[in-house]
């Protein structure tokens, strides 16, 4: 007769109660009749779980890390100022003594914004912006104009945050167009680069 080490005898009774153990844990019933006779029933039941993860996506122009930059250039001129003005000191030009005006490039191409969510009040979308430097533009000289589609988070009128979020449905792709168009009084701006950043943020509902 082969003899176990004391040992092994612990492993197998381990996993003797393990076996046992996984058994009890599931449903069991029985049906009788000493009779032998009717019906007899046993059930049993089983428990399905899906999980469904909650997910929210944001684009606002280009895909990726990609930050896009919306840039205009303002310009300054004179009645008898040449055509095109050349970077350099002591250039001689007519001048007539009148103050010079000002004038902006053509606004940039509008941008499109893409949002999903599976939450079940579907989500919202809201923003704020940080101010520009003082002397130059504000935040109140652009005006936002929003194409058929996801609206721009209001007001239209840029702020340092949204007053009005905009509002998409679930399980439904919402997609926008918004073009930035800038206003204001150049000529009375001091010179110098003037930067905002707008941050965009999509909620879950």
């Amino acid at each position: 007769m082969k003899h176990f080490r004391t040992p092994t005898l612990a492993i197998l009774a381990g996993a003797c109660l393990s076996l046992l153990g996984t058994n009890a844990l599931a449903e069991s019933t029985y049906g009788y009749n000493a009779a032998g006779t009717g019906v007899v029933t046993a059930n049993a039941r089983l428990n399905l779980v899906i999980n469904v993860p909650k997910l929210i996506l944001l684009r606002v122009g280009s895909s990726g890390a990609t930050v896009d930059t919306l840039t205009w250039n303002s310009g300054l001129t004179w009645a008898t100022a040449p055509g095109t003005l050349t970077n350099g000191n002591n250039q001689p030009t007519d001048w007539d003594g009148a103050a010079p005006t000002a004038a902006t490039t053509t606004n940039p191409a509008a941008v499109s914004a893409f949002a999903w969510t599976n939450s079940s009040g579907g989500g919202s979308l809201a923003y704020a912006a940080t101010a520009f430097a003082a002397g130059g533009p504000t935040l109140g000289d652009i005006t936002v104009t929003s194409a058929p589609g996801l609206a721009h988070p209001a007001p239209a009128v840029l702020a340092t945050a949204s007053t009005g979020a905009t509002a998409f449905a679930r399980n439904t792709l919402a997609t926008g167009s918004w073009s930035f168009a800038l206003g204001g009084t150049p000529a009375a701006w001091t010179a110098g680069q003037y930067t905002s950043t707008v941050t965009y943020t999509a909620t879950s509902l």
